[in-house]
């Protein structure tokens, strides 16, 4: 018998989950012998894919992504079908609107009803300027990000993917022996020493015990998120690697508020623009399916920490965020009339040159190497994780994508 094929993926978020499990699947229905293990530095789902709002779009994408979202929808779809999503990871399909509204204390000059304004009743109709209808049941859905990425790092356990805690802190390209490359790991031996700075934050568990120093493998897939552009750097990719090596971390603030006893949140998403008294303010709420609601506010340009677990928040941007929710919807989102604040969090998104990096890097001279990259999703990696597992297992294991037209996302 052949000697299994050996792939590591470095990452636990949604792209490095979504590439093991389909690994996995994939080998199994081919009877490839290959083994699989997921590196990730701090938990699963600890950076942006335990933070993010969880919005999936059909047709929102442009030309270079429009064919992976498009799978990536209908795999959602069917991940929920198949292991019970709507329970699991709060799968379903909702409405999206656009929302504008004047909160800058200005008399509101309208003398008729807002038409369309019986979308959306939980909102201050006094404020409310403007609507408009982005996305129906038919083209957005939406799921908790967190239990959506831990439950398919859970099923690809099931499939024999092996979890391992560590940083990946070099690699090396062996000139003989059973396997090209080398990974050089240190075990996450502790929690992170200081406090979380939400009561809701996950606890990092020691996972020493599970790491070992090194790793072979044929193949290693860079999913890192935002770290992915410094740790091409730091395993002497950064030359080769093109595109990959520019992506980087933008942060981004966001709050969960559950509204007080009694008062129910439909299913709805909203893109809203509020003027305020002194600028103008965009948040995106989502309402979830567990009756909470997710609210997000714009990226900054603070410096990416070195993991997940020790990401800083800023409570400026969080009581922003908390002032424009409660002025748009006082009865359901206000901790004044009995809201309750779940979660004050923030992450960094994976940015780079534009759309998301998808494939193999060069080795030096222009020669294939076995170091493939999947990173630079930016907010869309939710929405694309599950497509992007799709292809980027046929890249590895056929050396070529069927499911979707990935050719403007090479590195």
């Amino acid at each position: 018998m052949a000697a299994p094929r050996r792939i590591c993926v470095v990452g636990g978020g949604i792209i490095g989950s979504s590439t093991a499990f389909f690994l996995a699947r994939l080998a199994q229905a081919r009877a490839l012998p290959v083994e699989i293990t997921l590196v990730e530095g701090s938990s699963v789902a600890a950076g942006a894919s335990g933070k993010a709002g969880g919005l999936l779009a059909l047709d929102w994408h442009g030309p270079a992504t429009a064919s992976l979202a498009a799978l990536s929808y209908r795999t959602h779809a069917d991940l929920a079908a198949e292991f019970g999503g709507a329970q699991r990871w709060g799968y379903r399909q909702l409405d999206t609107l656009s929302i504008s509204a004047d909160c800058s204390g200005a008399k509101a000059a309208r003398t008729r009803k807002l038409k369309g304004s019986d979308l959306f009743p939980w909102l201050n109709q006094d404020l409310v300027t403007g609507s408009d209808v982005l996305g129906t049941t038919d083209s957005t859905a939406q799921v908790h990000p967190e239990q959506f990425t831990t439950a398919l790092v859970d099923e690809a356990k099931k499939l024999g993917v092996q979890l391992v805690y560590g940083t990946v802190d070099g690699l090396e390209q062996q000139q003989s022996g059973d396997a090209p490359y080398t990974l050089h790991i240190t075990p996450l031996e502790t929690t992170d020493p200081s406090p979380p700075r939400d009561a809701n934050t996950p606890v990092r568990v020691s996972a020493s015990r599970d790491c070992p120093s090194s790793l072979s493998a044929d193949q290693v897939v860079i999913a890192a998120g935002p770290w992915t552009g410094e740790l091409l750097k730091r395993l002497g990719l950064g030359r080769t690697a093109g595109r990959a090596k520019a992506i980087r971390g933008s942060r981004a603030h966001s709050v969960v508020i559950r509204p007080p006893k009694g008062k129910e949140l439909p299913a709805q998403a909203l893109f809203t623009s509020i003027k305020e008294k002194r600028g103008h303010a965009e948040p995106e709420i989502y309402n979830r399916p567990d009756g909470t609601s997710y609210a997000c506010g714009p990226s900054d340009g603070s410096p990416l920490p070195t993991h997940a677990s020790v990401v800083t928040v800023d409570d400026s941007a969080i009581s922003s965020l908390l002032a424009q929710t409660a002025q748009l919807s006082p009865s359901h989102l206000s901790p004044e009339e009995g809201a309750t604040v779940e979660r004050r969090q923030a992450c960094y998104l994976p940015v780079g040159s534009g759309d998301p990096v998808l494939g193999r890097v060069d080795g030096e001279e222009g020669k294939p190497s076995g170091v493939y990259v999947a990173s630079g999703h930016s907010c869309w990696g939710i929405c694309n994780g599950p497509g992007t597992g799709v292809v980027m297992a046929e890249l590895l294991l056929d050396g070529k994508t069927s499911s979707a037209d990935i050719d403007e996302l090479l590195p």
